[in-house]
């Protein structure tokens, strides 16, 4: 019967390299987190500006005030101004339609 044997510098790169790539997976997470709430009040910051605004403008750009209700009802980790942007492209396109 025939074994085979790997040399011990092998097993070693393999493991040194699943340890590189665990620390880099653990650093890209705790990026994330780190950055989520500068992210997160950057888009409070924006929707604050878009709440301020009278009905009036709100339907220059396309957008009501139950518009920005809804927004606000988003997750947290997800931009609200895109949802708003689609919403707006929406109603938009139904009016050309």
């Amino acid at each position: 019967m025939a074994t085979i044997e790997f040399p011990r510098r092998a097993a070693a790169g393999r493991m040194e390299h699943r340890a590189v790539r665990s620390l880099l997976v653990l650093l890209r997470g705790t990026a994330a987190a780190v950055l989520w709430l500068p992210r997160f009040w950057a888009h409070r910051r924006q929707l604050a500006v878009l709440a301020s605004m009278s009905t009036r403008e709100l339907l220059d750009i396309g957008l009501n005030t139950c518009d920005i209700a809804n927004a606000l009802a988003q997750r947290n980790d997800q931009d609200p101004t895109v949802y708003l942007a689609d919403v707006a492209r929406e109603r938009r396109l139904r009016r050309q339609t």
